[in-house]
């Protein structure tokens, strides 16, 4: 993996607030055709083997994790104010 401009975004496989998402892998989870969750099976497979795309892609999931934390704050702080 070069880095953020050869990444493949795949959609969402359900709601973030659904816990019962979380118990399987995503790519059993995944609609997404064979090939699909072939490419994926082999780029986790890459980043695993390779420590810098491992801490770039960490370093990217607490980014997303954060920005969804303070967006799930912005929200409910704005309602308690409209109530």
């Amino acid at each position: 993996m070069t880095g953020a401009e050869n990444a493949t975004f795949l959609p969402p496989v359900g709601p973030v607030s659904n816990p019962t998402g979380f118990v399987a892998p995503v790519i059993l989870r995944s609609d997404q055709p064979a090939e699909v969750k072939q490419m994926m099976a082999r780029v986790a497979a890459q980043v695993a083997h390779d420590p810098m795309a491992m801490q770039q892609f960490c370093d990217r999931v607490y980014q997303l994790l954060c920005d969804d934390m303070r967006a799930q704050y912005e929200r409910a702080h704005s309602y308690r104010r409209r109530c």
